[in-house]
């Protein structure tokens, strides 16, 4: 008995294939998606306050100069460390001294209110939007500094900047004079120290000393008061801030295609994780993995054309030349044996499998071959329903006597098998219902009954083909009990519904009950080009004198 095929190895890598086809099976909401929110987020966007930016320029310089001179006469700062601007800038200190300047300023009082607190807000999360700083420096620190401030009008975006440019200059400046200002303080005293010990000494001789050291201190203190005059930073202004003409945000062009862009990127993914998780059968390229030939791709059939019934909509148009490949390739793969049986079932209700049992069924006996079908889903029995009303008869089957009151359906056939008979519902065709709806596990057990393959045996010998249309595989396991009396199961996929996932765990059912599964049927299939790509190909061999065989999932 042939064996079902392993799954490849390379089952689990991606599929450009099956990847661009997920794609074009969501492009409506792939394409919506992004258009919906890029929509969205520039109506929000253009409801939004705007923002103006301004910026200023200071400089790094070397505090030491080439000039001995001027080093010795000329009190400057030591050069910042990296990132010491952007400290201080965010100091707590010196965001009250910007805010005290805009309270001096021209700017509306609302306005400075909404810029203080945002600047104090800012400070306590440590995170700073209004004033920002942009440095671009050598190794040796020297460089510029851009500020950048924002405001809601273009004059308070310019204030702001010149606000924290000067209360910037102002620290750095008071930075240099710190040492300069220590040493005339401490001069100072010493001024002090020596007056009170002039007034208080009577000896000449010692005052003269003491009045000779006071006025070299004051000559100190004066070069002292000199140099705090001239001590200056290593920060010097460049460019002043100006008021922009057009704000920075929001602008809704930019954020509409981001947003787009973004909702674009995230459809999708998650349009592709979903096809991963719970990917659907779309087509024979999402089969290639399992290693199994596609006997037949069976087109969709439009509601208003199943008015008769599914039997006479196969009787022309591409349904009818589907069947016909779907005999062909059946007759091929079970070559000259005699008496032939085969096992016809779904992973879930609703895939078709009876119609299409019936169909394959008609299909052989218009092509001279003597066909029994058996009607094995004793619980959702439907070939009755699919052949419709017309009988023309019933006879025995072989092996039991006709003489006795006939036994018409499966289940009266297990009460009296050698009453057996079968009703003729076509040309070369038998069929053997059901019979009345089984609930319960009474259904099972006639199934499992070892005389069902003494009977299915004897049956046998007067036809050519043995169709057993048994229940899904995933519902029940009667497919599983009567599959190893059979050549193997043509499992029924429903285009475009049934998860691969799903017909991966039929076939790994069969795997394990050592059942033989020939093929796969993909049923009720969209009408696109690649759907009848099997049906042109078959009718260029026909032409050429060739058997047509459908493409399969061999490669």
């Amino acid at each position: 008995m042939q064996s079902v095929p392993p799954r490849p190895a390379n089952a689990d890598q991606i599929d450009l294939r099956q990847v661009f086809g997920t794609l074009r099976r969501y492009a409506p909401l792939l394409i919506l998606t992004p258009l919906v929110v890029a929509g969205a987020t520039y109506l929000l966007s253009s409801r939004q306050a705007p923002v103006y930016e301004s910026s200023a320029s200071i400089i790094a310089v070397d505090s030491n100069a080439q000039n001995s001179l001027i080093n010795n006469t000329l009190v400057t700062a030591p050069p910042l460390p990296q990132g010491a601007v952007e400290q201080v800038l965010h100091s707590r200190s010196l965001v009250a001294t910007i805010v005290d300047k805009l309270e001096k300023s021209d700017l509306p009082p609302e306005i400075i209110r909404k810029m203080s607190d945002d600047l104090s807000r800012e400070l306590s999360a440590n995170s700073f939007n209004r004033l920002k700083v942009r440095a671009r420096l050598d190794t040796q620190q020297r460089g510029v500094y851009e500020i950048q401030a924002q405001g809601e009008t273009p004059e308070a975006a310019r204030q702001l900047a010149e606000d924290g440019v000067a209360a910037l200059l102002d620290w750095d400046n008071a930075r240099a004079k710190q040492s300069v200002t220590r040493s005339r303080q401490s001069l100072q005293g010493q001024l002090q120290n020596l007056t009170a010990r002039i007034e208080a000494i009577n000896d000449p001789l010692e005052r003269q000393s003491l009045v000779a050291a006071r006025g070299q201190v004051l000559q100190n203190l004066s070069q002292m008061a000199v140099l705090e005059t001239a001590a200056t930073g290593t920060l010097l202004p460049v460019a002043e801030a100006v008021a922009p003409t057009r704000p920075v945000s929001p602008r809704p062009l930019r954020n509409a295609a981001l947003a787009g862009l973004l909702a674009l990127f995230l459809a999708t993914g998650l349009v592709l994780l979903s096809d991963s998780l719970r990917r659907r059968v779309n087509g024979t390229e999402d089969l290639l993995p399992l290693g199994l030939p596609v006997l037949a791709q069976l087109p969709l059939v439009r509601r208003r054309n199943l008015a008769q019934g599914f039997l006479p909509a196969s009787h022309s148009g591409p349904l009818y030349e589907s069947i016909g490949f779907l005999r062909i390739n059946v007759q091929s793969m079970l070559g000259d044996r005699e008496h032939r049986r085969l096992v016809i079932s779904s992973s879930y209700p609703g895939e078709g499998k009876s119609s299409m049992t019936a169909a394959l069924a008609e299909s052989l006996g218009a092509a001279g071959q003597r066909v029994l079908v058996i009607d094995a889903d004793l619980r959702r029995p439907t070939q009755l329903k699919v052949w419709g009303p017309d009988r023309i008869g019933t006879h025995a089957l072989p092996g039991t006597d006709a003489s006795l009151p006939p036994a018409n359906t499966v289940t009266e056939m297990f009460l009296r098998p050698d009453a057996a008979h079968a009703t003729r519902v076509g040309t070369n065709v038998d069929l053997l219902p059901a019979g009345t709806p089984h609930r319960g596990d009474g259904a099972g057990s006639i199934l499992n009954q070892p005389a069902f393959r003494t009977y299915l045996d004897r049956w046998a010998q007067g036809y050519d083909y043995v169709l057993i249309d048994t229940p899904p595989m995933l519902g029940l396991p009667d497919t599983l009990a009567v599959a190893p009396y059979t050549d193997g199961v043509i499992l029924v996929v429903e285009g475009g519904k049934t998860r691969l996932n799903d017909v991966e765990r039929s076939l790994q059912n069969a795997r394990v009950a050592n059942v033989s599964v020939l093929g796969i049927v993909l049923n009720k299939l969209a009408r696109t080009g690649d759907s009848y790509y099997a049906y042109a190909y078959g009718t260029a061999d026909a032409k050429e004198g060739t058997a047509p065989v459908l493409p399969t999932g061999r490669g």
